[in-house]
This record gives C-alpha cells, structure tokens and sequence, in this order.
C-alpha cells in the first residue's frame, strides 16, 4: 500500500459493443474498490479509429480521475482484470476491444519499466486523451516537463467529439 493517497487517471476506451455501458460500467467497478475515492469523470468523445491500428469500430474514449492508495502495478492489474472481465480479446495491436484503460497519470510519478510506463507515453499525443483529460482537470501538470497539460498537448488526429457523461458512481460511494 501507498503510505498517502495519489491522485490517479485512468484513459477509457471502448469499440465494440454496447461502448456506453462499457465506460460507465469500468467507472463504477473503480468507484466500488476499497483503495479508489473517485473524484470525476469526461465526457464520452466519439472518435475514429487510430490511423495505422485495426480498430473498424468508432471509439468512445474518456477519463476518470479519483484517489489511490494501491500501488501502480496493483492498479494495471486492477485495470487488466476489469479488461478480462469485459471479454476484451488481445492480440491486435490498436484493433477493437470491448474496454481498454491505461494509466494516464499517478500523482506526479514517473515511472518506465517494460510492463509499466507512468505518464503513459502517448499522453500529449492523441486528442482524445488530451480533451477529456483538460476538461477534468484543467491545472494539471505533465510530470516529465513540469507544464500544464494543455500548454503542451500536440493537437495531432482528428478532434473527437463529446457526446455525453461518463457515468459518476450512484450516490453514497
């Protein structure tokens, strides 16, 4: 366990199914864990696929941030398993899943190991990372250069659209 809680956010994504009910769903199984406090959470944005990957499906993509007092590789594990849970199938790289989440930010850790890299490597690169992650939380910084996230986000791909809530957990979580 980590001593003092760190502010968490986790990248949400779904292409296949009911994409929805995925987000919201990975949303309130975070919210239910003893060590998570959330905190909020995007807006869906519609996106397409990434160019390169072999996704067929739009994407519907967000951000959830809450408190954490698990340690970074108990929460990938934590994230690989509410995956399994939703039938995500790997093997295609960048191609449709059902669920996908990544750590985007663990306080202000930087963290590179082969199974975990904190801040996710893409954080700055994909808009659909970049527009939910400003709109949660506008003063956040980047880790490896100190600066506002939305100082520095590239406005590379095409602008995802928001069409909704990601769900918030029931009332007296």
């Amino acid at each position: 366990m980590v001593p003092n809680a760190q502010k968490a956010i986790i990248g949400l994504g779904s292409s296949l199914g009911n994409r929805r009910f995925w987000l919201d769903w990975a949303v309130r199984k975070f919210a239910l864990h003893p060590d998570i406090q959330f905190i909020r959470s995007s807006r869906a944005y519609r996106t397409p696929p990434m160019n390169g990957g072999k996704a067929k499906g739009w994407f519907l993509n967000g951000v959830v941030m809450f408190e954490c007092t698990m340690e970074p590789n108990d929460l990938l594990a934590l994230c690989r398993r509410l995956e399994d849970d939703a039938s995500r199938r790997r093997g295609t790289f960048w191609g449709d899943r059902t669920l996908d989440l990544d750590i985007l930010l663990y306080g202000n850790l930087q963290l590179n190991t082969p199974t975990l890299k904190i801040p996710h490597p893409a954080l700055l690169t994909r808009p659909f990372v970049t527009m939910p992650l400003i709109e949660i939380g506008p003063n956040l910084t980047d880790p490896r250069s100190g600066k506002l996230i939305k100082q520095c986000a590239a406005p590379i791909g095409p602008r995802p659209v928001p069409i909704g809530i990601v769900a918030a957990p029931p009332k007296g979580l």
